[in-house]
């Protein structure tokens, strides 16, 4: 069901972008300081070329972000190894430890 839906949702967005688009078609040009001048495009070129840009460095901004917490995780786990090598090394010098109840149990079938 799941694919439909986002088929079915994808179908409305273009509908909606290609709609726009004709309504939006009038050439539109960008004036910038310094009296600089950009083509004449149409308005929804303009508004789509935005989106684009946007996502692109929303995609980015994201990248760079997952690129750091990769980073994290690897010394997290490097540091989690250390950490267990540390603890197992401690256990070896402590010696073989016997819980309590194990003791009793033993007691138990001597007795019997």
């Amino acid at each position: 069901m799941q694919p439909y839906l986002k088929a079915a949702l994808l179908i409305i967005l273009l509908l909606f972008l290609i709609t726009f688009g004709v309504k939006n078609n009038e050439p539109i040009r960008l004036h910038y300081y310094l009296n600089i001048e950009t083509l004449e495009i149409p308005l929804y070129g303009l508004l789509y070329l935005s989106i684009i840009i946007g996502i692109i460095i929303g995609m980015l901004v994201g990248i760079s972000t997952r690129i750091n917490l990769r980073r994290m995780v690897r010394s997290l786990k490097q540091e989690n190894t250390e950490l267990k090598e540390k603890a197992a090394e401690e256990k070896e010098e402590e010696g073989p430890s016997v819980s309590p109840r194990l003791e009793e149990e033993e007691e138990r079938e001597r007795e019997d």
